[in-house]
């Protein structure tokens, strides 16, 4: 609709632009599944690197994986990735309960619980003492973890109209510890906790010990262990460390295709040969899944000693590091792996020849260019989404259309909008041409955008449809790189050798 103009005068207005540009999304993220020692469950937090992961979820573990895929991840380029922790239904918080001053009969007036659960809050306690603004009529709290002072919390009143209400000052702020007001019926300020020295907290536990798959399975109500990353757009590539039972696996690969958006790297069993790990590939079948074997072997940082662990969170950040340097549409593979010092079994080529076309990528080691990724397909029977870097690509392409055209949603559906969806298209496609990750020698041997009334008939359109179709031809990777090498006498004539 115009603009009335009623008065004599200049007139400036902002006029959209005719396009919208699409940018592309990230591709780097991981997503991390797995036992902590600490932390919420079941709720993925953003770590960016392993200072951050050892302060929210605790360092190495003996019965689990995901502290060591977690540092693989950084140690090989990752950059950022999000942690979910799961628990079995035994995982308990550690809490203490402080009794008030009463004289005679001390009530019960204020519940210390560890921030979440875990064996963890048994290693702290509490100490109370009186305020020190007003000594009369507030309290000190001072949260100590292995008999050191973590936090302390002065001046703290139980009178929740105040300020300094302890649940108001404590809770959301503290890095280890949660108040409840359990409602003393004595009158304040006798009603505040009586003073303490190492009122420990006890009860914590881990939920390791009895763990089982549908922990990590999850349920998509309750949005606990994979469904955890429901509410997270931006992660792309999917590791549960060390987790190779087939319930697990097949779930695994059924929520990245639900999802449409996220990439699988799938341990195999520890200990398999490869024609274990052969046999256990093919009881899968999905482009969103991506195998690598064979565990990798590293200098453990708990004990010194070589420790073999599943390689998913080390190809993470291989990915991550490959994305950053070359582009998506570049095959993760022929990277060094970082922080491997051996593999649980030495891959031969005639091994390889083996496994390759099954779907099975290798980690290799090589005289004097250590240890590599050495393949790059998917566990897909498709062979259009036979390599990893084809299945990472369209999904990169399709979050990147889907986010950057949001604008057309409820947009009048006719010829200026169809124009408007192919220039922004066409704008992104042409970019991923000049970057090398489609072939072609010009734009229309490399990728088209359809949006007319060819795709968008009367029916369409009032289904309240509009629909795009996009081809792209996505640049094949070199996986066997052949030289004919033949005698050549100066003449025309060539004997070949090779």
């Amino acid at each position: 609709m115009a603009k009335e103009y009623l008065r004599p005068g200049v007139f400036v207005e902002e006029v959209p632009a005719g396009a919208f540009p699409i940018e592309g999304v990230g591709t780097t993220t991981g997503a991390f599944l797995g036992i902590a020692s600490r932390g919420a469950l079941n709720s993925p937090r953003l770590i960016t690197n392993w200072t951050q992961f050892q302060k929210h979820f605790g360092s190495y573990r003996r019965d689990s994986f995901l502290a060591y895929a977690v540092n693989g991840f950084f140690l090989n380029g990752g950059r950022r990735c999000y942690v979910a922790r799961v628990a079995s239904a035994s995982a308990a918080i550690a809490r203490v309960t402080l009794k008030d001053r009463e004289g005679t009969t001390p009530a019960d007036t204020l519940l210390v619980q560890a921030l979440n659960e875990g064996e963890w809050g048994n290693a702290l306690a509490v100490d109370v003492a009186d305020g020190t603004a007003d000594p009369a009529g507030e309290f000190k709290l001072d949260v100590k973890e292995n008999g050191e002072v973590v936090e302390s919390w002065d001046d703290l009143s139980m009178d929740p109209a105040k300020k300094n209400y302890a649940l108001t000052r404590v809770n959301g702020r503290s890095n280890y510890v949660q108040l409840s007001n359990l409602g003393s019926v004595t009158a304040p300020p006798a009603n505040r906790p009586a003073v303490v020295t190492g009122g420990a907290l006890t009860g914590g536990a881990d939920g390791a010990s009895d763990i089982t798959d549908a922990a990590y399975i999850g349920d998509a109500a309750a949005r606990t262990g994979l469904h955890a990353f429901d509410t997270v757009d931006d992660v792309n590539n999917l590791a549960i460390p060390g987790k190779t039972s087939v319930a697990i696996v097949q779930a695994g690969l059924d929520y990245c295709a639900g999802r449409a958006d996220l990439g699988y790297i799938v341990d195999p069993p520890q200990g398999q040969s490869p024609q274990d790990v052969k046999a256990f590939r093919e009881g899968f079948d999905s482009s969103y899944g991506f195998l690598y074997y064979p565990w990798l072997t590293i200098n453990d940082p708990l004990t010194d000693a070589p420790k073999t662990i599943p390689p998913s969170g080390y190809v993470a950040g291989v990915y991550a590091k490959s994305d950053t340097e070359r582009g998506v549409h570049k095959a993760p593979a022929n990277e060094v792996v970082r922080g491997a010092v051996g593999l649980e079994y030495p891959v031969t080529d005639g091994e390889q020849e083996v496994l390759n076309p099954a779907g099975v990528n290798a980690i290799r080691a090589f005289p004097g260019r250590g240890i590599r990724v050495w393949g790059a397909r998917t566990i897909s029977s498709s062979p259009n989404l036979r390599y990893v870097h084809k299945r990472r690509f369209l999904m990169f392409v399709e979050e990147s259309i889907a986010e950057g055209t949001q604008w057309a949603v409820f947009e009048p559906n006719d010829e200026r909008l169809w124009a408007k969806i192919i220039r922004s298209a066409t704008g992104f496609l042409r970019r991923q041409w000049l970057e090398g990750a489609l072939f072609g020698k010009t734009e229309e041997e490399a990728f088209f955008v359809k949006c007319d009334e060819e795709t968008n008939p009367p029916e369409v359109r009032q289904a309240g449809q509009v629909v795009t179709v996009i081809g792209v031809n996505i640049v094949e990777t070199a996986e066997f790189v052949i030289f004919r090498v033949g005698q050549w006498d100066g003449g025309r004539s060539i004997t070949e050798l090779v």
